[in-house]
């Protein structure tokens, strides 16, 4: 009996002992358990990225300087301004510029006047041309009777008509008005106003009608037919204006006398008619027996005038001349340039170095200009990234001064060679920001992120929890408490997570991001 006492007790002593270790184990294992980071394995898109650094820059930037020295008279605008490209931004005062300056004022003027008595004489060139041809062909009309007959016959009937035209302008203009013809002008006038007046009135009536609450029209009235008739109204009366107006004006000109000066330049039109009839009927007259010798010797003198000229100056002015004369006028443009400065393209001012009435110097810095519209990044990429990239790439960037927020842009230019530091090749890649705002400046600097591959709907890991063991990767997972490794083949990465393309895992296994060394 003893003995089985002695059996039972101690049985229970290893149970009660067994207990004791089992809880122990559980305890140490839930507290090991607890000290991991775990993330369920999932489907996402992923991107296969790199990063350099980058600064910020604007598109086109200068450093605008006085090209002279000087006193400042004016300063035409302000830090943050826009302006165009060509705008003149400030001036020195013209008793501060040096003697150089103050000369090529006077050569501009002189250069000018110079090319102007060139150009005058391509003018002299043509018109002496011009009494060539026309000396020859008075000579030839000269030497065919026939023709000169025919065209001395021509201008004494258009001299008659020119004479009787100017009679009738005369006695237009110095005639005063018949009694019957003022009457009847003014009975038309009347009758005009008479019916302006109506066609006023049948408009005002419409009008007041259109204009009535809709609600006390009768079954057949409407806005609409009203709208319609006050157009057509409406053209009339303009019609019927403009003839009242022009009947009194015919009369009220029935009523003034004779204008003097009219008169006498009527009188002075038939004088020189007259003349002109007489001189025609001579022309006509002196050649009825052919021309005479004395008439061809004037005019063969004539041509030989006007050819002698011709020659002179034929070849026109020396192109040599030319060139030189403009060539003076861009130079002493280019120098009087130099008393103010213009803006060489469009964009913001973000420095102004000076005031009115500071003296400067010649290379002194003004102003800065920067084109703002488009928002450039230098990001300086590693040789061993370089071939990952091209014009076109999407990129992302984040700056230090701007917290929680992600910017957007495309690479523009990836150059052909690099620069060495300490030891170590980098290439100056240019990125064009297509989302830019007011919160990012020139000269910011942050982190740029290219993308050089994407994969939709991939099951992913996080790159925290790969190990490599035996030759293979492998991530962890929490499985029933237990720490179980799983092989993975891996395809794109990125600095957070990686592409699992073969393996045993499933979504939803629970990754251990820091699995125990051993």
């Amino acid at each position: 009996m003893l003995k089985r006492l002695t059996i039972i007790g101690l049985a229970i002593l290893i149970l009660v002992a067994g207990w004791f270790l089992y809880q122990q184990v559980q305890n140490n294992r839930a507290a090991a358990m607890g000290d991991y980071q775990i993330e369920g394995a999932r489907r996402a898109e992923i991107s296969a990225t790199f990063e350099a650094d980058g600064v910020l820059r604007s598109n086109q930037t200068a450093e605008l300087n006085w090209q002279t020295p000087g006193t400042v008279e004016h300063i035409d605008i302000e830090v943050g301004e826009l302006v165009s490209k060509g705008q003149v931004l400030a001036s020195l005062e013209d008793s501060s510029l040096p003697q150089n300056i103050l000369l090529a004022q006077a050569d501009l003027i002189n250069a000018q006047r110079a090319l102007d008595d060139l150009y005058e004489s391509q003018t002299q060139r043509a018109e002496a041309l011009k009494a060539v041809e026309l000396a020859e062909q008075s000579l030839e009309d000269a030497l065919n009777p026939e023709l000169a007959q025919a065209n001395a016959l021509s201008a004494v009937s258009q001299a008659q008509k020119d004479l009787e035209e100017a009679k009738r302008n005369y006695l237009i203009v110095s005639r005063s008005a018949s009694n019957e013809a003022i009457e009847q002008a003014h009975a038309n006038m009347l009758m005009a106003k008479r019916v302006y007046d109506e066609t006023q009135r049948q408009y005002d009536k419409i009008e007041n009608k259109y204009n009535r609450n809709p609600n006390m029209y009768k079954f057949w009235e409407s806005k609409k037919l009203y709208k319609r008739i006050l157009e057509s109204l409406e053209q009339k009366l303009l019609r019927d204006r403009l003839a009242y107006e022009r009947s009194q004006e015919r009369y009220d000109n029935l009523l003034e006398p004779p204008d003097p000066g009219d008169v006498a330049l009527a009188e002075a039109a038939v004088a020189l008619g007259k003349a002109l009839l007489a001189q025609a009927e001579q022309d006509l007259e002196s050649i009825q027996d052919g021309p005479r010798a004395v008439d061809i010797a004037v005019l063969e003198a004539r041509l030989e005038d006007t050819r002698r000229e011709w020659e002179q100056i034929k070849n026109g002015p020396d192109q040599n001349d030319i060139i030189a004369a403009e060539a003076r006028i861009t130079a002493a443009e280019a120098t009087l340039k130099a008393a103010a400065i213009t803006a060489p393209f469009s964009g913001t001012i973000t420095d102004i170095n000076n005031k009115p009435g500071d003296i400067v110097n010649a290379g002194e810095l003004a102003f800065r200009l920067d084109d703002q519209s488009h928002m450039m990044v230098n990001a300086q990429v590693s040789e061993i990234d370089i071939n990952k990239i091209q014009p076109g790439q999407e990129t992302h960037m984040t700056f230090d001064s701007v917290r929680d927020k992600e910017y957007h842009g495309q690479v523009v230019e990836v150059p052909l060679y690099g620069t060495e530091t300490d030891g170590v090749a980098s290439f100056n890649t240019v990125i064009e920001l297509i989302d830019g705002d007011g919160n990012i400046r020139p000269g910011m600097s942050g982190m740029v992120t290219f993308v050089t591959d994407s994969v939709g709907d991939a099951l992913v890991v996080p790159t925290q929890a790969l190990r490599f063991e035996g030759g293979q990767r492998v991530v962890y997972i929490l499985k029933d408490g237990d720490l179980i490794p799983v092989e993975v083949t891996l395809g794109i990465s990125n600095s957070r997570y990686a592409q699992v393309t073969a393996s045993a895992l499933a979504v939803g296994d629970l990754i251990v991001l820091n699995p125990p060394g051993d």
